[in-house]
């Protein structure tokens, strides 16, 4: 067993390669379920391609942290909430991502089910109607989803809309999760009963598998809401950031489908909202590419998702982040094989922390050696991404 998985993870590390990035070309590594091993301060510029002195000059309040991953390697933490065991807090609407991480792991998990048009049976399906896993007529009281709606459009928050015809879907964020989006615990529960032995007794169960297949071991979240109550350490939040940047690869593992992440992370239904995919934000980040989706997820739209802007874009990077309330972020760069994560950063959002971050990152990258203004121009048009490792289905 152990010499098959460790096939696996060359294989996975092979296939995930980095075409992209000229001399900075590495495998693709993550710590699997050990402890991070911080890269040391005299090694960061070559490993990590940052300036460590820049990044040693980040001034913060005493209740905030940050930590930087890149090429799967923890290259800096820095912040009193930073370690892993003593910094564990509550997250708030970053939990809404792992949310969503935990529904397309459902989806990859039970894709070999046979189908079946009897209700509660068969795969769980992106584009499946809720009706089929859920009784919409017997929905608690505060929770309204329409009777056409897919598990993508709750996944949206635009599942509550009175015509979900094209052009006439609402976003409106469910911040509590009693809208709507709690169903979603409802929908894995009546899913993994179909064989417990594989995938979990409840929602619960499958999340406790997918956090020992991550090593969340600084993680609590009971799954009585989908829309907060992840309690977790910032090293754990980084691991969440880590498998979604891999397009749902971690420790040698597909977690879940790459087509299901990428739907995540790109603009969901665009004539909703253009800065939400699935229980994930884009699109409100400064000096960062727009995400803008390929196809439009339930075929092809006749909405932009850039109407406002320009849809020409060299490469598909767009930023997305995790957000919780009083600034907990989980920030995916996947042009720069980059996340990062950051507690009480309430001042500014993830365009505070990734101004924070951005001085070290350019000093050190070879095109641009500091120039920030003409970094942020090639970068922020989706013209510069040189970390960029495809995913799955050429995605």
């Amino acid at each position: 067993m152990r010499n098959s998985t460790t096939v696996l993870s060359l294989i996975t590390a092979l296939v995930l390669w980095s075409p992209a990035a000229g001399e900075a070309q590495r495998p693709v590594t993550d710590p699997g379920t050990g402890a991070w091993a911080p890269v040391a301060e005299d090694d960061m510029e070559a490993v990590c391609r940052l300036d460590p002195e820049l990044l040693q000059q980040v001034t913060m309040r005493q209740d905030m942290s940050f930590a930087v991953v890149r090429y799967g390697r923890l290259c800096f933490v820095s912040g009193e909430n930073a370690s892993d065991g003593p910094g564990v807090s509550h997250l708030f609407s970053a939990t809404k991502t792992l949310g969503a991480l935990l529904t397309g792991a459902i989806m990859y998990q039970t894709r070999d089910l046979a189908q079946s048009s009897a209700p509660m049976t068969g795969p769980l399906r992106e584009f499946d109607r809720m009706d089929q896993w859920i009784d919409l007529t017997a929905l608690p009281p505060r929770a309204v989803i329409n009777k056409d709606a897919t598990v993508a459009h709750v996944l949206a928050m635009v599942g509550y809309s009175d015509d979900l015809s094209h052009g006439q879907k609402s976003h409106d964020y469910d911040g509590s999760g009693r809208r709507e989006i709690n169903q979603l615990i409802r929908v894995i529960d009546h899913v993994v009963k179909q064989d417990p032995h594989r995938f979990g007794a409840n929602a619960v169960e499958a999340k406790d598998r997918l956090f020992a297949k991550l090593g969340l071991e600084h993680s609590r979240w009971d799954v009585e809401f989908f829309g907060y109550s992840w309690y977790g350490s910032l090293l754990d939040m980084a691991r969440v950031g880590q498998v979604i940047l891999r397009g749902g690869v971690y420790n040698g593992e597909r977690l879940a489908d790459s087509r299901y992440v990428y739907n995540m992370t790109h603009p969901a239904f665009e004539d909703g909202s253009t800065r939400y995919g699935y229980l994930t934000w884009m699109n409100n980040t400064t000096c960062s590419p727009r995400a803008i989706h390929n196809s439009y997820p339930h075929g092809i739209s006749k909405s932009s998702d850039c109407a406002d802007g320009n849809c020409d874009q060299e490469h598909d990077v767009g930023v997305w982040n995790a957000a919780g309330a009083g600034g907990q972020f989980i920030v995916g760069h996947r042009g720069l094989d980059m996340v990062l994560v950051g507690k009480n950063w309430d001042q500014g959002g993830s365009s505070q922390l990734w101004r924070a971050v951005l001085p070290s990152v350019v000093a050190a990258d070879p095109t641009f050696k500091g120039d920030e203004e003409a970094f942020c121009d090639a970068y922020s048009q989706g013209e510069y991404a040189p970390d960029l490792v495809k995913w799955e289905g050429d995605l």
